[in-house]
C-alpha cells in the first residue's frame, strides 16, 4: 500500500526553501510517497508545482480549524514535523498517525519519535539540522551534498514576459550581466544602513559597469543613485524574484529570504552577517560571507536576541563589502 507523509514547515518563506531538499531526497528514495507539505499562506507560491511535492496544504489558524486539520491528517502513516509547532503535533496524535517524528520542544507527548533539541542545531546549516531529525527519526540518511540543494517553483511565461518588460523599460537589455540586491528586511537587526548600500550599488556601477536591480516589499522610500540602481521595489511577485536571481550574475544581501532563493538559482551570493548565524543559516555554496565577527555576534540563538544596537551591521563598512563582491566579479569575469 502508498504510504502517505504528511510534513509540517511552518515558519518564514526561507524556513520552507531550506526543508525542500528533505522533501525532494524522500520523493528520489521512495517516488511512490504521498508526501503532503503544510506550510503558511506566504509560502505557497515559491513552492507549489515543485515535482516532488504532491499536495501543498496552505495552513491559516483563521480559516483552518481543529477539526480541519484533524480531518486532513487522518489516514496518514507518517507526521514529519519540521517545525516546533505544537497544534499539528497534538493533531496528528489525536489523527491516529502512527509514525509522529520531531523536535521534542513542548510537544513530546504527541511525538511517537522524539528528537531531542541539542545546542549544535543553534550553529549548524539549518537543512543538515533537518536531516539529522530525518535521519533520527526515519532512519534515513540524506547527504550533506543532497542537502546542499535548494528548490523553488519556477516562474510562468506570464511572469517572465512581465519581468523581462519591467527590465527592458528600465535600461537592462536580454542578456545583460546585472546585480540583485533586497536592501532591507523587516528585521531591523540584519540592515544595514541605506547610504552604505547606496554607495556600494555606485562604486560597482562606476568600476565595473554593472547596475544594480533591488527588489523587495514593504515600504522603501529613498533616492538611489539613479545611474547605478535600477528600482523595481515592490513590482515583483516571488516567482519573478527568483527568476530575477536566476539570471543575475551576483546577490549581494543581508541574511534574507534571497540569499536562499540564490541558493536554489545557484547564483553566487554575497551575504553581510550579524546577528544571524552564517554556520546556521548561510548557502553552503558560491557563498561569500562578510561579518565583523564581534564578540557579541551572532546573538540570534535559540531563545532569540535582545540586542538594540546592532554595531556588527551598522559598524559594517562599504570597503568590506566591494571588496567582496569585486572577488565574484572578477572569478565570473563578467
Amino acid at each position: 500500500m502508498r504510504k502517505k507523509i504528511f510534513v509540517t514547515r511552518q515558519g518564514g518563506i526561507g524556513d520552507v526553501i531550506l526543508a525542500t531538499p528533505i522533501l525532494a531526497e524522500l520523493k528520489k528514495l521512495y517516488p511512490d510517497w504521498y508526501i503532503t507539505l503544510l506550510v503558511f499562506p506566504n509560502a505557497v507560491e515559491i513552492i507549489k508545482g515543485l515535482p516532488f511535492i504532491d499536495e501543498v496544504f496552505v495552513y491559516n489558524k483563521e480559516n483552518v480549524s481543529f477539526l480541519d486539520l484533524w480531518k486532513k491528517m487522518h489516514g496518514y502513516d507518517i507526521a514529519l514535523y519540521l517545525d516546533l509547532a505544537y497544534r499539528p503535533a497534538m493533531i496528528g496524535f489525536l489523527a491516529g498517525i502512527p509514525v509522529r517524528v520531531g523536535i521534542e520542544h513542548k510537544r513530546k507527548f504527541w511525538l511517537s519519535r522524539k528528537i531531542k533539541w541539542q545546542e549544535y542545531m543553534d550553529h549548524t546549516y539549518e537543512p543538515y539540522v533537518l536531516g539529522n531529525i530525518v535521519k533520527e527519526g526515519l532512519g534515513i540518511n540524506i547527504s550533506h551534498e543532497n542537502l546542499n540543494r535548494l528548490y523553488i517553483a519556477s516562474a510562468n511565461e506570464t511572469d517572465c514576459y512581465d519581468l523581462d518588460a519591467k527590465l527592458s523599460q528600465n535600461g537592462i537589455k536580454t542578456s545583460e550581466k546585472y546585480i540583485v540586491s533586497s536592501p532591507t528586511t523587516a528585521v531591523y537587526l540584519k540592515n544595514w544602513p541605506l547610504d552604505s548600500w547606496n554607495e556600494l550599488y555606485r562604486r560597482l556601477y562606476q568600476n565595473y559597469g554593472i547596475k544594480t536591480v533591488i527588489f523587495g516589499s514593504g515600504n522603501l522610500n529613498y533616492n538611489w543613485d539613479t545611474e547605478a540602481v535600477v528600482d523595481l521595489w515592490g513590482q515583483l511577485n516571488l516567482r519573478q524574484v527568483g527568476e530575477l536571481i536566476k539570471d543575475a550574475c551576483l546577490l549581494v544581501n543581508s541574511c534574507s529570504l534571497p540569499i536562499h532563493i540564490a541558493a536554489a538559482m545557484e547564483t553566487p551570493s554575497v551575504v553581510l552577517y550579524g546577528f544571524t548565524d552564517s554556520r546556521r543559516w548561510a548557502p553552503r555554496e558560491r557563498c561569500q560571507i562578510v561579518s565583523l565577527n564581534l564578540p557579541c555576534s551572532p546573538c540570534d540563538g535559540y531563545h532569540g536576541s535582545t540586542c538594540t544596537d546592532p554595531k556588527c551591521m551598522d559598524g559594517m563598512s562599504v570597503d568590506m563589502v566591494y571588496d567582496s563582491c569585486a572577488r565574484v566579479i572578477i572569478d565570473l569575469k563578467v
